[in-house]
């Protein structure tokens, strides 16, 4: 089997946005020190809008140094091995920075929200930056906030971008808030399939090849345990990032009393289940397990469960790859 351990390097979209040093530099050295001690790749999603944004900013000293931060990190990855793909959260095109800080806007959180016209140019120019910073072209992409849907909205962008690659459906994924909101009910139980312009109906000779993010179903027990963990001992189980997620109440409750269709994830006490999802996909025979993961929302034990995740899949013959290879 191949295992993708992905990344969405990004920063919180609450009401703080957290800090470069503690949402993605210093978790990120930490991932990048943990896959040199295994000799394997990571990918990482980059949240591209961000760094358009702090270009157009740079004549503010903190988003100079923010920026020059983030650049000399992302080339370390490209030097090492590791993939760069491209994320995008749109909202950022109505986000403000002032008095020192971000003011975030996410009336706008989906590519759905803007114009086919508009959707282009984003892509392009998100692609584009990062290009600029680590000298060669993406060709994987993850809508940022899953919200790849309609695809027809965005296909002819991504193609004029040269991306046909896809990572962003989940097995029986589904959301809907004002915010955003996607729905993979009908994605085949697979690890990954073609597909042309909907990326939840299969497509042998498609144009695009999904990516399945691995889907975990929890129960709320999980949630229980999560809760009491965070609050008797958050500086192993509470998020290394300092800023605020953003937050669909209604859901967050519904955990505790139903079960919900999450995916694999090694933010905080989630890298606990991996070994068991890793197992759960075995007896399905997939040939792919897909690990969608945030550098500012893991923690201190992340990098424990991670390890031994790494360490079991490695004895049990598996392989760890980026989506290039």
């Amino acid at each position: 089997m191949q295992i993708h351990l992905s990344f969405d390097y990004e920063l919180f979209f609450g009401s703080e946005s957290g800090t470069v040093d503690n949402c993605m530099i210093k978790p990120t050295t930490q991932l990048m020190d943990l896959a040199k001690k295994h000799n394997i790749p990571l990918i990482f999603f980059v949240d591209a809008g961000y760094l358009c944004q702090l270009k157009k900013h740079l004549s503010e000293p903190l988003c100079l140094i923010d920026f020059n931060k983030i650049s000399t990190q992302l080339k370390q990855l490209v030097e090492s091995g590791h993939e760069i793909a491209l994320h995008v959260h749109p909202h950022w095109e109505d986000c403000k920075f002032e008095n020192g800080k971000w003011v975030l806007n996410t009336e706008r959180y989906k590519l759905g929200d803007f114009s086919e016209s508009e959707v282009n140019q984003i892509i392009t120019n998100y692609h584009q930056t990062l290009i600029d910073i680590i000298g060669k072209p993406c060709h994987s992409f993850r809508a940022g906030g899953w919200c790849v849907q309609p695809f027809s909205h965005i296909k002819k962008a991504l193609m004029g971008n040269s991306i046909f690659r896809d990572s962003s459906v989940y097995f029986n994924g589904y959301h809907d808030s004002s915010a955003h909101s996607y729905d993979f009910k009908k994605a085949p139980d697979k690890s990954d399939w073609r597909f042309e312009s909907d990326c939840c109906i299969e497509d042998f000779n498609g144009s695009f090849n999904e990516i399945a993010i691995t889907s975990d179903k929890i129960d709320p027990v999980f949630y229980l345990e999560l809760y009491f963990k965070m609050r008797s001992n958050p500086k192993v189980f509470k998020p290394i990032g300092d800023g605020n997620w953003l937050k669909d109440k209604k859901r967050i409750y519904k955990q505790f009393y139903s079960s919900t269709n999450h995916f694999a994830c090694a933010d905080g006490y989630f890298a606990s289940r991996l070994i068991s999802i890793l197992k759960k996909q075995q007896r399905k025979n997939q040939n792919r397990m897909m690990v969608l993961s945030h550098p500012k929302s893991l923690a201190a034990c992340s990098f424990g469960y991670l390890n031994m995740f790494i360490s079991y899949a490695k004895n049990q013959k598996h392989t760890f790859t980026t989506l290039k290879t």
